[in-house]
């Protein structure tokens, strides 16, 4: 007997659990809960195979842990979410389709065209506030207001006070500060064992799942290795280990990189809270509580927590505050595309049998990115400072990187991607979320890792043949913009250090920056020649 009347709650990708997803507590046979496997938007990307393991395993385990508590689930393939949603509605003679507002603009447009279809043949759609963070979007633009510059910090103490994260009974915050980012950057120490990261070996349903992804063409990366947690129960699992065996060392260590060590002492749990198997708050209140009872020193639960509470947070304000805007954002002019290193560090041809590259001989860019080409993740800080610094230095357009890390690692969306991105890492946004690109010489990677010593360029060396790329590329960089940065309050000093240097080096590093980007392999389309040498004072 066909039911009739039915109330159809769309689940979204990122709702893999009752943490998230926005279900009644008990089954309800006028209750239809959907899945949907959309297949343009797994073929909009060269998706990491990784990455779609973990999503596709996630919703298919959420919706048989449903079906085993009575619900009546529709788990579906279709061609586009708003196809399958007005499929769905259709065929369980629905007069009414419940779904969490799109996290994403992508998702956005798909639950208007699914409106525009449910309307014209009479069931309405409603769509609820996302469960998944801690504050609204209309929040967050409240607090932005007509702000020039909208800094994480500020931002994040509102976030303390109102959902009382560290904080005294007075009202201040617990330790007396705000921030204990200033402990929280020490390099890790020689001959220090880096803990194990907890994993979990697929099963069945994982392993089925993993066999289809590797057939699928145009994607990154391999299926094998798999082991994030999938399910609720694993997720909560990682998240105990953590906070016993990571986050006690966490803070002082957070910035530190070791040669083959993508995840350090990270919790390696922001691609299950970002598919919705863990809730944001219950991962700040364990931590809290493990500082509470003394397990945790103040500053390890403080730099985990501002991560959540403030940057996850301030990112997904800050994207839908920009936008649509910031996917065009490139205020500092950069058009290189993304050279193949980053889908290739080892000379391997790269996704969808692109020509193989030259291998990257930068210990420390090749061992990061094939972290990420291996398993889908390395912590914030290769991302921000080998990453993104080295494509900010080279000159390549925001989208480009963009697109590689939405594309290839497992916590990676657009809401996320891009903010960090255009906004951040490269500086497209003008300032906006950030008061100075985040740019660095090699210095900088030499003091927080080990990969320099054993590299074949010379981190001390601007130029020569065996000069750090990082070098010459940063002070290629400043000469570049130095018009937009000599009165900058947090870039004048290295305008002024250029202005120092010999006019005869100062050719030399732009003629061999050039040099370096030219001799690069690029990702669909030709390099772009650098602007010619020029001395400080014309450049």
């Amino acid at each position: 007997m066909i039911q009739t009347g039915t109330t159809l709650v769309f689940v979204a990708p990122w709702e893999c659990s009752r943490a998230v997803a926005q279900l009644p507590r008990t089954p309800d046979d006028s209750l239809v809960v959907c899945f949907i496997e959309s297949v343009d938007k797994g073929a909009s990307m060269p998706w990491h195979r990784q990455k779609l393991v973990l999503i596709l395993s996630a919703m298919r385990h959420f919706a048989d842990a449903l079906i085993a508590a009575g619900y009546r689930v529709d788990y579906r393939r279709a061609p586009g979410y708003a196809d399958g949603i007005a499929a769905a509605a259709l065929e369980h003679h629905s007069t009414r389709v419940v779904a969490t507002e799109g996290r994403e603009q992508e998702m956005v447009d798909a639950l208007d065209r699914a409106a525009a279809l449910l309307d014209n043949v009479g069931i309405t759609l409603e769509l609820l506030p996302d469960r998944g963070f801690l504050a609204t979007r209309e929040e967050f633009t409240r607090w932005a207001g007509k702000k020039k510059e909208l800094r994480m910090e500020f931002f994040y103490r509102e976030m303390r006070r109102k959902h009382d994260i560290l904080m005294e009974p007075d009202g201040k915050p617990t330790g007396g500060d705000w921030n204990f980012d200033a402990e929280n950057r020490k390099a890790w120490p020689k001959g220090k064992a880096v803990p194990e990261r907890m994993t979990f070996p697929p099963d069945e349903t994982t392993r089925a799942i993993m066999q289809r992804v590797a057939g699928w063409t145009g994607r990154w990366g391999s299926v094998d290795g798999f082991s994030l947690p999938v399910t609720r129960e694993d997720a909560k699992a990682m998240l105990e280990r953590f906070i016993t065996e990571r986050l006690p060392e966490f803070g002082p260590y957070e910035d530190a990189m070791q040669h083959g060590h993508a995840d350090m002492l990270h919790s390696v749990l922001s691609a299950a809270i970002n598919v919705g198997l863990l809730h944001p708050r219950e991962v700040i209140a364990g931590a809290e509580q493990a500082y509470r009872d003394g397990q945790v020193s103040l500053p390890s639960v403080e730099g985990f927590v501002r991560q959540l509470l403030g940057w996850r947070e301030y990112v997904r304000g800050i994207y839908w505050h920009l936008m649509p805007d910031l996917r065009e954002a490139n205020a500092l002019e950069a058009w290189l595309p993304l050279p193949l290193w980053f889908w290739a560090p080892d000379g391997e041809a790269g996704y969808g049998g692109r020509p193989a590259s030259a291998p990257c001989e930068m210990r420390c860019l090749n061992d990061t990115v094939r972290a990420v080409r291996d398993t889908g993740r390395v912590h914030h800080i290769p991302r921000l400072m080998v990453q993104s610094n080295f494509a900010t230095l080279l000159g390549v357009t925001p989208a480009a990187l963009t697109r590689w890390f939405w594309a290839g690692f497992t916590d990676g969306y657009e809401w996320v991607t891009l903010p960090n991105v255009a906004g951040m890492s490269t500086w497209g946004d003008g300032g906006v979320m950030a008061s100075k690109p985040y740019v660095a010489s090699g210095a900088y990677v030499n003091r927080m890792s080990n990969y320099c010593g054993s590299c074949r360029y010379d981190v001390k060396k601007k130029t020569g043949a065996d000069a750090c790329p990082f070098n010459m590329l940063y002070w290629d960089f400043m000469a570049r913009h130095r018009e937009r940065f000599e009165n900058h309050p947090r870039m004048a000093m290295m305008i002024r250090n250029l202005d120092r240097m010999p006019a005869e080096e100062v050719v030399q590093i732009r003629r061999e920056a050039s040099a370096f980007r030219d001799s690069l392999q690029y990702d669909g389309a030709a390099p772009i020649s650098a602007p010619s040498p020029l001395t400080p004072s014309r450049a």
